[in-house]
């Protein structure tokens, strides 16, 4: 499938590519949601998708609550291969651009930022009122109290790859300190709502650079990423508490209130997940072979 948008290319702009390769197997037919297709409410531009199931599969697309594109299938008895491939054209501009030094947090806030204020299954905001009062409240409301936030997650947190636990929470991982990018998001996102912050999870692609050194084991470009998003007055605004830095090229796919509403795969019943690969990289930059994570 090639699609192209209607928008204009960006005057100046990064030509990347994204996608991902999942194999399940299956015992019986199983009902399957994906959430890898990039959200396109944003300023790129499509050049090309290819989006393949290995067993030629009827594909259901739809919008969950949190406006993101939910693809719906059906896994059959045996091999199961999926596969999605992008390129698009995005902004050469690094994280909120732009964005004002003083942005506060409005009082007159619409509900479908306001839910992202509440406490959620892995982000249990309520239990650390006190203390977030406590570590932030001296700061002022708004953009200085969300960078001291993923400041402070990003010096006390030790990322350890590999450590991914999907039944801990932002209290449990504040606990042990480590964990993978998906605690540091939860962990700044508890700590916003406590505040009565808006903020929210976002799962996505982090692009590999041709000018950007990686450390060892970094997850840049062969996984998918976890950030976070902050309301500001005037929108919602990246925050990346795992690099605590900007990035250029950045791929949303999903957001919602935790880990649980990203899920890149939701499914139920006698699955075995047989392989995962993801990619994304600058198509400028050397090609970086993809990360095989199961056998």
């Amino acid at each position: 499938m090639n699609v192209t948008s209607l928008a204009q290319t960006p005057t100046k702009s990064l030509t990347v590519r994204v996608g991902c390769a999942l194999a399940y197997e299956a015992d019986e037919p199983t009902t399957i949601f994906l959430l890898i297709q990039p959200r396109l409410d944003s300023d790129g531009v499509v050049i090309h998708e290819e989006l393949t199931f290995g067993n030629g599969q009827h594909v259901e697309r739809l919008i969950d609550p949190h406006g993101n594109q939910l693809l719906k299938t059906m896994l059959v008895p045996g091999l199961n291969k999926i596969r999605h491939d992008m390129t698009l054209c995005v902004p050469d501009q690094s994280d909120n651009h732009g964005l004002q030094t003083y942005s506060p947090i409005s009082a007159n806030l619409p509900y479908d930022v306001l839910r992202y204020t509440l406490p959620s299954r892995y982000c249990e905001s309520d239990k650390l009122m006190a203390w977030a009062e406590q570590t932030f409240g001296q700061y002022a409301p708004g953009l200085e109290t969300a960078q001291k936030i993923c400041d402070w997650t990003y010096l006390n947190i030790e990322y350890r790859y590999g450590s991914g636990d999907s039944t801990l929470s932002a209290c449990e991982a504040l606990e042990r300190r480590y964990g993978v990018c998906r605690d540091f998001a939860h962990v700044m996102i508890a700590l916003c709502r406590a505040l009565g912050m808006p903020a929210r999870y976002v799962a996505g692609h982090m692009p590999q650079l041709d000018d950007v050194e990686l450390e060892p084991n970094s997850d840049i470009g062969v996984d998918f990423h976890a950030y976070v998003e902050v309301y500001l007055g005037d929108g919602w605004h990246i925050f990346d508490p795992r690099h605590n830095r900007s990035h250029t090229g950045r791929i949303k796919v999903a957001h919602g209130m935790d880990a649980v509403d990203v899920a890149f795969a939701t499914f139920s019943g006698l699955v075995r997940p047989m392989n995962f690969e993801v990619w994304a990289y600058s198509i400028d930059s050397p090609v970086a072979p993809a990360v095989n994570h199961m056998a």
